[in-house]
């Protein structure tokens, strides 16, 4: 009987501290940002990207479901030199060293964004096709 209480004392501990740990990350969201410069032309959302762009991404946006990504023209988040903005689609990748976006081509010549990620992050976010 002692043990039986033990076993479910323990049980309820490791219940406990999983439930807390998924609590925690979801009331820590975050802002990522990184800039990236392009040096041919890359199509997002209907826009030519040419040059250096800053993307931020609201984790806090992400999860109400809201416009989470933003992409500025150079490399600080000023109202007036926002290029687009969208609902990302989380997608699960290997851990990459640096900021990466994926392109496809989609005509010749044409390369269209497809999703990016963030240093170090296991999570890409995928662009919504228009």
């Amino acid at each position: 009987m002692k043990s039986l209480f033990l076993l479910f004392a323990l049980l309820f501990a490791v219940a406990l501290s999983s439930s807390s740990a998924v609590v925690s990350k979801a009331s820590n969201p975050k802002k990522q940002k990184a800039v990236v410069q392009f040096n041919d032309p890359v199509r997002l959302q209907g826009v030519l990207l040419k040059g250096e762009y800053l993307f931020v991404h609201d984790d806090a946006a992400m999860m109400r479901g809201e416009t989470c990504t933003f992409v500025y023209k150079g490399d600080s988040d000023i109202a007036s030199k926002l290029v687009v903005s969208f609902h990302c689609t989380p997608l699960q990748r290997q851990k990459v060293d640096s900021f990466i976006v994926r392109t496809e081509q989609v005509s010749p010549g044409v390369n269209e964004l497809r999703e990016f990620q963030f240093s170090g992050e296991t999570e890409a976010h995928g662009v919504p096709l228009k």
